[in-house]
């Protein structure tokens, strides 16, 4: 068997777990593994690599991908995807592992079952906004660099009072991630996209309460809140703080892969390549019900998942 690995979109902290992990199973099975290097513009360039667990296994610790991705919407040009279903005959791939976002695994697993390629798709993205499945490889990473960095602020906190603290998250226009990261840090508040701000009043005076019993206040939000300067300014001044901000910035995708999403790669890795294996001609790894699985077919054509509106609500006070 002959497999062609794509990563697709934005990196995520253990892709190379996930990676080593296949490498070690198509060494084991007689298989061979081959990386794009650049994403699809990477395969349409025919620019490859052989994958294997000696030259993996270095990286396993580290953030981000041994593999180049893209984000370059380059199937949407007919003409390149006459291209690939060329090179992919002519190189004689059995079949595609596709690494990717909410976006590529919508996107691309339907051009590759119309082209007549068998693909199974790994949801990796530290925004867990991908719909079917409960979390993605990296989020667990990436709450676990907010951390170490609110923990810091923390410190300073207690040593210097009367500061009110912000911390911007990744996470594009959803706010999954700001969401956990609030809860586990136990934020005075959290500002996600998905709810708008109509009357600062409740978080001013929450902020302004954890002033007053603490010495420091605590906000966590995500990069792409509506207005978020404007709003950000409007609270400090109703707080009476001057506003200290953190922005962690893309440093979060890069951090060290968790133990939990060590595993998660390891159990992806292993049903991934059971999907090729056996000819399963689409699927997607998911992770349901407390546990990892394959989902035949194509991801659900629904909406992102809100963040839970209870939790934003009890980090927010919202609730009596």
């Amino acid at each position: 068997m002959k497999t062609l690995v794509v990563v697709s979109g934005g990196d995520a902290p253990g892709i190379n777990s996930l990676l080593y992990h296949l490498a070690e199973s198509a060494a084991r099975q007689g298989d061979t593994l081959i990386g794009s290097l650049g994403g699809l513009p990477g395969v349409l360039d025919e620019q490859f690599t052989v994958l294997s667990a000696v030259s993996i296994a270095p990286y396993m610790g580290l953030g981000g991908s041994v593999l180049p991705s893209s984000r370059d919407p380059v199937l949407s040009d007919e003409a390149n995807r006459h291209a690939l279903r060329e090179i992919l005959t002519r190189q004689q791939f059995d079949n595609v592992l596709l690494f990717g976002g909410n976006g590529s695994l919508r996107y691309l697993p339907p051009i590759l079952q119309e082209l007549g390629c068998a693909c199974v798709g790994i949801p990796t993205t530290i925004d867990n906004d991908v719909p079917g499945t409960e979390k993605t490889l990296g989020f667990d990473s990436a709450c676990q660099y907010a951390y170490h960095a609110i923990d810091g602020v923390r410190t300073t906190g207690h040593a210097l009072s009367g500061r009110f603290f912000s911390v911007e998250t990744l996470g594009g226009h959803c706010g999954n991630l700001a969401l956990a990261i609030a809860l586990g840090a136990g934020a005075d508040a959290v500002i996600v996209p998905e709810y708008a701000i109509t009357d600062e009043n409740p978080y001013v005076e929450r902020l302004k309460s954890a002033l007053e019993r603490k010495g420091h206040a605590l906000l966590v939000y995500t990069e792409f809140v509506p207005n978020k300067e404007h709003l950000l300014a409007s609270l400090a001044d109703k707080v009476g703080a001057r506003l200290r901000e953190t922005r962690l910035g893309h440093a979060q995708r890069g951090g060290t892969p968790t133990h939990a999403d060590r595993l998660l790669a390891r159990e992806w890795a292993r049903l991934a390549f059971h999907a090729l294996k056996t000819g399963i001609p689409l699927s997607i790894t998911v992770w349901r019900g407390g546990s990892a699985a394959l989902h035949h077919g194509l991801l659900p054509d629904t909406p992102v998942p809100a963040p839970d509106i209870a939790v934003y609500k009890l980090i927010n006070g919202l609730v009596s």
